[in-house]
């Protein structure tokens, strides 16, 4: 089973690290990429970044809907790489 690593992207300046992240992840075949963002990070990504969201989810495994209250990371039950 592949270990699940999720990744958050918010309103800062971090398009760039987390477009990295992702990308490189993509190269490691033991690991899944789960992805949710903010609308902050939607309007950061089109003011800075080369990518548009969409391109950016692409790199991600799966992508949640942030307002997605029954997503399941929501969970606290939610079983990924590292539970903190």
């Amino acid at each position: 089973m592949k270990k699940r690593l999720v990744v958050g992207i918010s309103g800062g300046s971090g398009i760039p690290l987390a477009t990295e992240l992702l990308s490189q992840l993509q190269k490691i075949e033991e690991i899944e990429t789960h992805l949710v963002y903010t609308r902050g990070a939607e309007i950061t990504a089109a003011q800075e970044s080369e990518l548009s969201m969409g391109e950016i989810c692409a790199l991600a495994d799966v992508v949640y809907d942030n307002k997605d209250i029954g997503a399941a990371i929501a969970s606290g039950t939610y079983r990924c790489a590292i539970n903190c």
